[in-house]
């Protein structure tokens, strides 16, 4: 197969397809940025997206687990997954139930809804027809191949499962060890329990975290379903009651898929920005290397250094993203993405200083100096332990109450105003007054139409990354010891 992208892009493919021990598949370059959308392509497009109706669906399974090792609605919510989608029912008691959350992943389609004790779950996957054996002793026989089909289901069922919520990691021993080394940490656990770190796809999480490049999680939502209703593939459940319709759902496209021609004018049609360039590009470098999902995974046995280098020769990954990825895919639990919302607890709940200073961007030795805070502070599993402060600073979980919030109480806000008043002898004087007035505080819930709004006016206000040289780290990057006490209350950010 021939894959035509602009020469830089083959270049860094190439280099990245011989570092690996990778064989590159044969390339085109195009001079123009631009390329054709090819008429093979479109009817592969077409082709994968035949949805089928015959699925195959598993009982509920109960799954019994303490809301203390998973918490569903904040660990599904808070920004690492952006293609789950929850649901809520009315009962005939008049009351609405807990949430029931769908995803299609691993070529099956997940239905997941909260319990009082947990969770329980069920898949749809497409149907394999059963096999007749024929023995020609005791005449033909029917094998009970989509019994044991189904069997083994269940049972793959169970072990993804286990395997996407890292049920392994023991998450109340965690923190409580990470309550005991900071304050402040320990002051928002009890309203945070349970967030783990999903271990995704590469794929999945890798270009949908290059979507959310200045961007929100309601907008990276939106673009990862657009994606899949684009180019994944679908399945098609049929209706639970008579007068419902089927529902159809889609899985995240595969590498190639994105790899196709004509892909980045299609995304820039359906409001990616520039984006849509980074995404094409990315998929055509990996698909270039011949088996670039088996390399991506691959990632995963590779030091975090090295993993993490290898991220960043891709188009549109910046050190936040490859981290990012480093954390949610390939097992570098000591990971510490830096985005925004990590930045703003640095500097309010620790008193990061760079040079006795807040600085007003991010430089490669800072984002460093943050994640190396959260590294030495909480030790094995750092990157988790910083997630959850990441869920604590985000208003859009359930609209909980944060620690550190006063509802219902009164505070004096103070506003310092400089004024030039004339003195008796002709001169002028230079006054300073403090105006206070009394504020409530408390937090009202912003809708998502609200968020998105404010998303967009806080959009200029989001921490860049420099790409130019830093001075080596020294002494005068500074971190505050861990702690809330005394810390001044901010307002919280309501966009990711």
């Amino acid at each position: 197969m021939m894959t035509a992208f602009p020469k830089t892009t083959r270049k860094r493919a190439l280099s990245l397809a011989q570092e690996f021990g990778v064989t590159a598949r044969s390339v085109t370059v195009v001079s123009s940025k631009k390329v054709a959308k090819s008429s093979a392509g479109k009817a592969l497009r077409a082709l994968e997206r035949t949805a089928s109706t015959d699925v195959t669906g598993t009982p509920w399974t109960i799954m019994n687990i303490p809301r203390s090792e998973l918490d569903l609605s904040t660990t599904l919510k808070c920004g690492q997954s952006f293609r789950w989608h929850r649901q809520h029912q009315e009962l005939a008691s008049g009351q609405i139930s807990l949430p029931t959350w769908s995803c299609v992943l691993d070529r099956r389609l997940w239905i997941i809804q909260e319990t009082e004790d947990g969770f329980k779950y069920r898949t749809f996957r497409p149907s394999v027809s059963s096999k007749v054996k024929v023995d020609h002793n005791q005449g033909a026989q029917q094998e009970h191949d989509q019994d044991q089909d189904f069997e083994q289901n269940m049972r793959d069922d169970k072990e993804f499962l286990r395997d996407y919520f890292q049920l392994d990691v023991p998450l109340t021993e965690l923190y409580n060890k990470w309550s005991k080394a900071d304050t402040n940490f320990k002051a928002k656990a009890p309203h945070f329990p349970g967030v783990r770190i999903l271990r995704q796809d590469p794929v999945e999480n890798l270009i949908c975290f290059i979507c959310s490049s200045n961007n929100n999680i309601s907008r990276i939502s939106q673009m990862a379903t657009k994606l899949c209703q684009e180019y994944g593939s679908p399945i098609t459940v049929p209706p639970e009651e008579p007068n419902e319709s089927p529902r159809t759902f889609f899985g995240f496209p595969t590498i190639d898929a994105l790899a196709q021609d004509g892909v980045e004018e299609i995304l820039r049609s359906l409001g990616f920005g520039y984006r849509a360039k980074y995404i094409a590009n990315t998929a055509k470098m990996i698909s270039a290397m011949g088996n670039g999902e088996k390399w991506l995974m691959g990632l995963r046995n590779l030091p975090y250094e090295k993993a993490h280098s290898a991220l960043l020769a891709l188009q549109g990954v910046g050190p936040k993203v490859a981290d990012c990825v480093c954390l949610m895919s390939l097992d570098k639990h000591n990971s510490i993405p830096v985005d925004t919302h990590v930045w703003q607890i640095a500097v309010r709940d620790y008193q990061f200083r760079f040079e006795g200073k807040v600085p007003k961007t991010i430089s490669p030795t800072i984002y460093k100096a943050v994640g190396k805070h959260f590294v030495d502070l909480f030790g094995d599993y750092s990157g988790w332990a910083h997630s959850v402060l990441f869920a604590a600073d985000l208003r859009t979980i359930e609209g909980r109450v944060k620690e550190g919030s006063s509802a219902g109480l009164a505070h004096v806000k103070k506003e310092t105003i400089g004024t030039t008043v004339a003195t008796s002898d002709g001169a002028e004087r230079h006054v300073v007054k403090v105006k206070q007035e009394v504020v409530d505080t408390r937090l009202v819930e912003p809708s998502e139409e609200e968020q998105d709004s404010q998303a967009v006016r806080h959009g200029l206000e989001e921490v860049k990354l420099e790409n130019s040289a830093d001075p080596p780290l020294t002494a005068s990057v500074s971190i505050g010891a861990g702690g809330s006490g005394g810390r001044r209350q901010s307002k919280r950010r309501r966009n990711a």
